[in-house]
């Protein structure tokens, strides 16, 4: 028989905080002895599964017989009240209880159907003018709804159970001594909140005892324990977070959420209560597997390593004094500004947990622009933040190429997939859409984080970047040579690399390359929903024009429409792109999909470059889960002035849902992440 087991029935040889011949801690002990309290009743608040009833019935067990009367209301109908209970509501009716008793009402059932909160504060005044004392073991909804009833004096007969104690540890311990002090030393040391509640403590043991090869790895096992209380008889979230807390309380834990992530300002609207503070609800380990860290994505694009650089400052006076005072001053490039930016975020705990960048890695694919970008693309992933639910060995920066990545002087070459191979072949270490692949169905599509339920799409949009228009060869006959280096040659429009003819060695004239996005067919056709995660679609060129004129061949995806319906159907709930290097988010919905889905577009900013008119920055997206459901918050950060500025607000969303929502907003139950969207979205 297992040693451990959550869920069971009062035993006092198992109690550990009021167990035989043992002395009750002194929160306990005003209510083992029946002292008066100043308003009607002992209000004691604890969630659900925190131990309640256990304190209840330690209770009862521990006073004299016939001194104390436990009543259990969980599940009395009214009739059933009426018929053993008619002291609950009738003022005439004898009381359970005299002079110097005790009566624990735990459960009162406080809700819909159940008990009146105003009826029972009413009984609880009898109790107290006939010389009895009162015990209400309640849920923090329950809380709620009796506190106001019972007086001014109230808020001082509250009661909440502290952390279970070194000697309550290791009366639990002793069950199982070869193991458990040395894994609830552990749990003290590295997850202390498993020692909140006798109920937490005890689910973590018996992980253990089920694993007993797996106490080299307690984090493991603690994974367990909680997967083990989401599911499963101990429905752990439904009656911790769903029954047994009130609507604000669920709230102010989600928006604390949003405030941990650094969305600030609108989370700062519901700043926590004593009550959930007092309790530590948000510190509850099963609730972070539900509820977890807020997911912080960080989108660049167009860093155009090699190319133009925007200058942090302006320095005209090039004597060393002066580049002395330049460099004090924070010289250097956006690229260089960011990188300090986000190492300043590391320093506060809010840097990001995965980088998206949507092309332009590099200005033309030469090996020194590579090397250039790795460098930095290295000591960016140093920086980046670790997060529970990001395995060891998770790639945390996705990349899409554009048509600065293209090895234009390879356009003619025999296969079509050679001017691909140079971005391929330099940043190989990350993932990206495998464009040097011919077969699209041998390329990489979907990046999965499957404790995170969420997955990119990496749609690479440069597939005919440079594509020869066909003119004629000015040496018939003659082979055609192709650089050994891949690289481009110089051009005077950066947006607009010219490939070399490959017979005459001249630089071909404008109008006789296309430089399109788009996405192969055979790519389109692999894009599918799948139950269980939400998707995140990044590629380089737009899918929808933005707020900006741009005379040019293709400057966007010459399929969109196909695209955006391949998306829409595979219920993607972002798409992120480069390319225009402006900032811009937009909202479109493809009628005729069954069920209607309304997918958002957001477009960053150049990271770095001087070729952009609007000021320097990127995206930052924010993904909350709560179970298997998600909400978005998108926002941009500008370089201004030397600080990087985010927007605010931000736009917060739940996929596929018809209207975007403040944070504030989705932090109430109608619009949280674990309800389905619907048309009541539009209301």
């Amino acid at each position: 028989m297992n040693a451990f087991r959550p869920s069971q029935a009062y035993d006092p040889a198992l109690d550990i905080r009021l167990g035989e011949g043992w002395a009750a801690p002194g929160w306990v002990r005003p209510l083992l002895d029946a002292s008066p309290p100043n308003s009607a009743a002992w209000l004691v608040v604890m969630p659900r599964r925190a131990g309640k009833t256990w304190l209840a019935r330690g209770i009862a067990h521990a006073r004299p017989p016939g001194t104390t009367t436990l009543v259990d209301l969980r599940a009395a109908t009214p009739a059933i009240r009426a018929a053993r209970f008619p002291w609950l509501t009738d003022p005439a009716a004898e009381l359970p209880v005299r002079a110097g008793g005790l009566l624990i009402v735990d459960e009162p059932a406080l809700a819909a159907g159940g008990l009146e909160a105003a009826g029972l504060a009413e009984c609880l005044d009898r109790v107290h003018r006939a010389g009895g004392t009162a015990v209400v073991l309640a849920t923090p909804a329950e809380h709620d709804l009796l506190i106001a009833h019972l007086g001014p004096d109230g808020p001082k007969d509250v009661r909440s159970a502290p952390p279970l104690d070194a000697v309550e540890q290791a009366r639990m311990a002793a069950r199982a001594p070869d193991w458990a002090p040395a894994l609830i030393h552990w749990l003290g040391e590295h997850e202390p909140a498993w020692l909140h509640t006798p109920f937490l403590l005890e689910l973590a043991l018996r992980s253990a005892e089920e694993r007993p090869g797996r106490l080299d790895d307690p984090a493991a096992l603690l994974r367990a324990a909680a997967e083990e209380a989401l599911g499963g008889h101990h429905v752990y979230i439904e009656q911790w977070f769903h029954n047994g807390l009130a609507p604000e309380h669920r709230a102010r834990l989600r928006a604390g959420r949003w405030r941990d992530a650094g969305l600030t300002g609108p989370a700062a609207e519901l700043p926590p209560d004593g009550l959930t503070e007092r309790l530590r609800l948000a510190q509850d380990p099963v609730l972070a597997h539900h509820l977890p860290e807020v997911l912080r994505i960080h989108h660049i694009s167009d860093l155009h390593h090699g190319g133009s650089m925007r200058k942090n400052v302006d320095v005209k006076d090039k004597a060393p004094g002066a580049l002395a005072i330049a460099t004090k001053t924070g010289a250097g490039s956006p690229m260089d500004s960011y990188l300090q930016h986000v190492r300043q975020l590391a320093e506060h705990g809010r840097a990001p947990h995965l980088v998206v960048v949507t092309g332009d890695v590099v200005d033309r694919p030469l090996d020194e622009n590579g090397e250039q970008a790795l460098v930095w693309l290295r000591a960016l992933e140093q920086l980046l933040a670790d997060h529970r639910d990001l395995p060891a060995g998770t790639p945390r920066v996705l990349l899409v190429g554009g048509n600065h990545d293209v090895s234009w002087n390879l356009v003619r070459d025999p296969s079509p997939q050679a001017r691909h191979q140079w971005f391929a072949d330099t940043f190989r270490d990350y993932p990206h859409p495998d464009l040097h692949e011919a077969d699209p169905g041998a390329r990489r599509l979907y990046i999965t984080f499957p404790e995170v339920g969420l997955r990119f799409a990496l749609l690479g949009t440069a597939e005919s970047g440079g594509e020869d228009r066909g003119v004629p060869d000015p040496e018939p006959g003659r082979a055609p040579t192709v650089s050994p280096d891949r690289s481009e040659p110089e051009h005077s429009e950066p947006e607009h690399p010219q490939p070399e003819h490959p017979a005459s060695g001249q630089p071909l004239p404008e109008p006789d390359h296309l430089d399109p996005g788009l996405v192969a067919r055979g790519v389109l056709d692999r894009l599918a929903a799948e139950t269980g995660y939400v998707t995140v679609a990044a590629l380089h060129h737009p899918p929808s024009p933005v707020p900006t004129v741009e005379v040019a061949p293709y400057s966007g995806i010459v399929n969109a429409g196909q695209v955006k319906r391949a998306l829409s159907a595979a219920e993607t709930a972002l798409v992120l792109h480069g390319h225009t290097h402006l900032a811009f988010a937009a909202a479109e919905r493809i009628l005729g999909l069954d069920p209607p889905w309304t997918m958002r577009i957001a477009g960053a900013p150049a990271l770095a470059t001087s070729e952009t008119e609007e000021r320097n920055g990127y995206n930052e997206l924010f993904v909350a889960r709560e179970g298997g459901a998600h909400a978005f918050a998108l926002r941009t950060v500008r370089l201004d002035g030397g600080t990087w500025t985010a927007s605010e607000p931000p736009y917060g969303f739940r996929p596929g849902a018809a209207r975007e929502r403040t944070v504030r907003e989705l932090c109430q139950d109608r619009w949280a992440p674990g309800r389905a969207a619907g048309p009541e979205d539009d209301s």
